[in-house]
């Protein structure tokens, strides 16, 4: 290959970049605008001939993922499989937890739990959140919680600590030996960490959304009796 060939083989490489980067300096001031508007008048979609509002959308779609996620567990019941406790010690006494007792979840990402938790706070539920292993602590010590939830990697102070949730479970468990604990993370950290979790006392540990709801529905039958 020519060197001139090389130099228009590079400035090809660097134009794309350069387009891309003119037309957001270009429609800013309408990407900007569109924001705008988007804060004082709701979007809405056209759906099976009806215009509905982005709230009314995904009000509708939230109902038909919990519809789907409990005919999902109901069928796991039936032929006795699904997710199950890590750690169910038979001659451990059963747990009394104030009624409606709420919920302490753990991780520095909560947007990503945000189903999660207006389908909690749909059944009656109070979720309390928390960023980070030291806050989680301060909380649970102020609280009554029927029930904690953590993932299992955490940026804190700085650093990520991809043993957060153990971390957390280990100073939990020290407290409080029955209070339901439920890591919910990636695949890969379920995998790596399931061993050490189930020693240290998780109730479970699961990177499926359904066993989630699955498994919070069970212990919160528990603390609800």
């Amino acid at each position: 290959m020519t060197d001139s060939a090389k130099v228009l083989e590079g400035i090809a490489a660097l134009l794309w970049p350069c387009i891309v980067i003119l037309l957001v300096f270009l429609f800013k001031p309408a990407v900007a605008a569109l924001i705008e508007s988007a804060k004082s008048r709701k979007f809405t979609l056209k759906i099976g001939g009806q215009e509905l509002t982005m709230e009314e959308a995904n009000a509708q779609q939230r109902t038909l993922i919990a519809d789907l996620q409990s005919q999902v567990l109901e069928i796991q019941k039936k032929i006795g499989v699904g997710a199950q406790p890590v750690v169910a010690p038979p001659e451990s006494p059963p747990r009394r937890a104030t009624q409606r007792a709420p919920i302490l979840w753990v991780d520095d990402q909560p947007k990503n739990n945000s189903y999660f938790v207006q389908q909690l706070s749909d059944k009656g539920f109070t979720i309390d959140l928390a960023l980070s292993t030291s806050e989680g602590l301060k909380q649970f010590d102020r609280g009554q919680y029927g029930l904690v939830i953590s993932d299992m990697g955490r940026t804190e102070e700085d650093s990520y600590k991809p043993t957060a949730g153990l971390d957390l479970l280990k100073k939990i468990r020290a407290q409080s030996p029955d209070i339901p604990f439920i890591i919910f993370c990636s695949s890969r950290g379920a995998r790596e960490h399931a061993s050490e979790a189930k020693a240290l006392g998780v109730t479970s540990i699961t990177s499926s959304p359904t066993e989630l709801m699955g498994v919070l529905q069970r212990e919160l039958e528990k603390t609800t009796a």
